[in-house]
């Protein structure tokens, strides 16, 4: 009886997801190791050596990180709140 493939998540290279969100490659590595971003370990099609990293997964992240970007007046430069 012939084996089921299981079904893989979509993932895609580092270059792809720059390209996906219009971000420059070296950005992307950038996050993608830096331990403090908290991102997943990558993982490797047979014969390859470039890391892949789940689309769902990059989609979120992607999401969480812009909403978390303001911009706009700086507020460091404001003075102690006047009761």
């Amino acid at each position: 009886m012939p084996e089921v493939p299981e079904e893989r998540e979509e993932t895609m290279t580092i270059p792809k997801l720059a390209a996906r969100v219009g971000k420059s490659r070296t950005l992307i590595h950038r996050l993608a190791t830096n331990p403090a971003e908290g991102w997943p370990a990558p993982t490797f099609r047979p014969g390859s050596s470039r890391p892949e990293y789940p689309v769902a997964w990059f989609d979120g992240y992607w999401a969480a990180r812009q909403a978390g970007i303001t911009q706009g007046r700086r507020t460091d430069l404001d003075g102690p709140a006047v009761e």
